[in-house]
């Protein structure tokens, strides 16, 4: 309701108080400046019924509960828009890497997709469910549409994503004046304005409803969150294709700590021969050394690694994968260099002591 002076309160109680129409009122009103929105605001505010004196309609108050659903309905919207953003991003660019981006940031965008799906699961069905129930309690109370909480954190929501899309469209013609665009980039400006657009279009005809009255969640409302879990269904489906299964990340981190384990194990048997000009002859000759703790057992509980000296300078540690490096998502994760590079099963690296890493 539009915030309104007392005396123009009381003038209005009065008015209808010595009978004079609702439409008297507000020619008067207008006649004397006062804007239609003010005028509405506080005839609003009185039932029009009949009866010998003016009957006040409920008025929207804040309870502490009422706050607490509602900002926690736009804190999971803003947390779930984020990470959705996020997650389309790591898959533009999986789908359409860029020769110039360092190994570090691929590497990134595993972690970078676990997170953002990890959060989509939790924040969309909180976001869902509290829209939905406070659309029904809404429906129940529609007084409870001029919620103060609600109203100024709709338009705070609507203020985000207008600078949202400005900055986005600032972006994207920046870049077009200098000639930079490319596929991936235009994919993530449209991204970025299909968030911010969703979000300003849907809370500004939830705005707009209340100028009919209008009370519950519309079939639109309904349809756009159907629309956006089924959006959000997809992009979790291709993050989970992309970073493979759980049991298949675990076999992926089992393997990296083998190949460091193999390192570790390799910075030994460097170490023995810069100092004794010879290959040790076996592991426990390696591990008698005082303060050394070698990696003998695989973290897994298969066969323990294996050493052997080929020649005056060149040995062979041997080790059991359970993936093969040269994969798909193995590349992604493995901290794996050319001669670090393994099959599935027993594998075993010829290495030189005088080689360099």
């Amino acid at each position: 309701m539009a915030s309104a002076s007392p005396e123009l309160e009381q003038f209005v109680r009065d008015a209808l108080m010595r009978g004079h129409s609702r439409e008297q009122v507000q020619q008067a009103l207008l006649a004397a400046g006062w804007s239609t929105e003010q005028i509405r605001g506080v005839l609003d505010g009185w039932a029009d019924v009949e009866f010998a004196l003016p009957v006040p309609r409920p008025r929207a108050s804040l309870s502490a509960r009422e706050a607490f659903l509602y900002l926690l309905l736009f804190s999971a919207l803003y947390f779930f828009a984020w990470n959705l953003g996020s997650l389309l991003f790591a898959l533009l660019e999986h789908a359409l890497p860029d020769p110039a981006d360092p190994q570090w940031q691929v590497l990134r965008l595993t972690g970078s997709i676990r997170w953002s799906i990890s959060a989509l699961v939790i924040a969309f069905p909180v976001f869902a469910f509290l829209s939905r129930h406070l659309a029904h309690d809404v429906a129940r109370n529609p007084i409870k549409r001029l919620s103060p909480i609600r109203r100024w954190l709709t338009y705070l929501t609507l203020f985000v994503a207008a600078a949202v899309l400005i900055g986005d469209l600032t972006t994207l013609v920046f870049n077009l004046l200098g000639g930079e665009l490319s596929l991936r980039f235009v994919l993530k400006v449209a991204v970025v304005a299909a968030i911010a657009g969703t979000v300003f279009g849907h809370y500004l005809h939830d705005l707009r409803r209340e100028e009919v009255a209008g009370t519950g969640q519309t079939a639109t409302g309904r349809r756009v969150l159907w629309a956006t879990g089924i959006v959000t269904a997809l992009a979790i489906a291709a993050g989970i294709w992309v970073i493979d299964s759980p049991m298949r990340q675990r076999l992926l981190r089992l393997d990296g700590a083998r190949i460091e384990d193999v390192q570790t194990l390799d910075s030994a048997v460097r170490l023995w021969w810069e100092e004794h000009k010879a290959l040790p002859a076996d592991f426990d000759t390696l591990a008698a050394q005082p303060g050394v703790n070698l990696p003998r057992h695989d973290p897994a509980g298969g066969k323990d690694y294996r050493y052997r000296p080929l020649d005056a300078t060149h040995y062979e540690l041997c080790a059991d994968f359970a993936t093969d490096s040269g994969e798909r998502s193995a590349r992604w994760r493995l901290p794996a260099a050319g001669q670090w590079v393994h099959p599935t099963g027993p594998h075993c690296f010829r290495r030189g002591a005088g080689d360099k890493d």
